[in-house]
């Protein structure tokens, strides 16, 4: 399913919203196996991992609407994990999973993962949206449960017609929601920017690792030394360092995030001007000029120093966000040249149907 496809008008935020949870869900879903290491995982159990995956994350829109129709989520939680501590008492348990570093560890959670989220997507079709998001697979789970989380379901009054209209109606309220967003962003911005600023484009996330921070002190590095090769004087460095700084913050922090060109826009037109006038005050006070001179000074610096500094901050905002589109870019790469190393060796512990046949021991042969 495709992403970026809107549900109702204005509804393109929360379908990111929606998939973006979804994401997030499956990428803590291996550390959640990791932790529970003698788990015994299987088609039932896996639906058990991906409720308590989702209880234990992010307060979302689905904890939200949980909560909505009165259910207590700690005891859900804990009900949940119950559960999975009943499968990690099975003796069996930690025999025929592989072996949590080897890189087919993923592969052994895809064989019962795949099924739910085929699921989810046929709810999702029903639904008649055209994304796939977390929603869809609570509701898949909700529909069709293993026995022992059935029972914990009907306990704590999880039924799935009720969570089926809530999360709809959920839904199209947030997709207003975000659309009475979109029109007041457009107001705040005004008609210079309503059209060019909302084409895509990349700029400072909001989240980051440590990638991110040794890229941002490369940055830095090449940046100072570029000025100590110029042979700049302190004030310049603090300068630069500020306005860029504040240019990156205001693509993280302005709009929502969404719109990183109007926030550089906004910061530099902003920023250059303080800082100018701060300089100008700093050197007036060490010449001992009078006042008359520093305010003659600023009047004729000040309006010239607003348009230059949105220019500034445009091409600022454009570096910071090409050196974070390079950086996305190599981390692609790596994922597909890494996918690619991981086909060969992970061929011949796939599954067979055939009677007799054994399953994996989970033991690393390469080792």
């Amino acid at each position: 399913m495709g992403r970026g496809e809107t549900m109702v008008d204005g509804g393109e935020r929360v379908t990111h919203r929606t998939t973006r949870e979804l994401d997030q869900l499956l990428e803590q879903l291996p550390f959640r196996a990791a932790y529970r290491w003698s788990l015994n995982l299987d088609h039932q159990t896996m639906a058990v991992l991906l409720v308590w995956t989702l209880l234990r994350g992010e307060r979302g829109g689905v904890l939200r609407c949980l909560e909505a129709l009165g259910i207590n989520l700690w005891e859900l939680t804990k009900a949940v994990d119950g559960l999975l501590d009943q499968a990690r008492r099975d003796p069996l348990a930690g025999e025929k999973r592989p072996d949590a570093r080897h890189r087919s560890f993923q592969l052994w959670l895809d064989r019962y993962l795949v099924p739910w989220l085929n699921r989810a997507q046929e709810v999702a079709a029903v639904s008649e949206h055209h994304f796939l998001g977390v929603e869809h697979l609570l509701l898949a789970i909700v529909a069709e449960p293993p026995e022992p989380l059935a029972q914990v379901f009907e306990q704590h009054g999880v039924a799935y017609e009720e969570l089926r209209e809530a999360l709809s109606a959920s839904m199209a309220s947030a997709a207003e929601e975000a659309e009475l967003a979109e029109h007041r962003i457009a107001r705040m911005l005004g008609p210079w920017g309503a059209r060019w600023d909302r084409t895509p484009a990349v700029g400072v996330p909001r989240r980051f690792g440590t990638g991110i921070l040794l890229l941002l002190v490369t940055m830095y590095a090449i940046l100072f030394a570029v000025l100590e090769l110029l042979g700049a004087p302190p004030w310049v460095f603090l300068s630069v360092a500020v306005f860029f700084t504040g240019v990156g913050m205001a693509q993280m922090l302005l709009f929502g995030g969404g719109y990183p060109r109007a926030a550089s826009v906004w910061a530099g037109a902003i920023l250059l001007p303080v800082e100018l006038v701060a300089g100008l005050i700093y050197a007036a006070a060490a010449a001992n000029v009078p006042p008359d001179d520093l305010c003659f000074s600023l009047s004729c610096v000040v309006p010239f120093s607003i348009p230059l500094g949105a220019g500034f901050g445009y091409l600022a905002g454009g570096l910071t966000a090409g050196a974070f589109v390079l950086l996305q870019r190599y981390e692609q790469y790596r994922k597909r040249r890494q996918a690619s190393e991981d086909v060969e060796p992970t061929q011949p512990q796939r599954p067979t149907d055939q009677p007799g046949a054994s399953e994996p021991d989970g033991r690393d042969e390469t080792s």
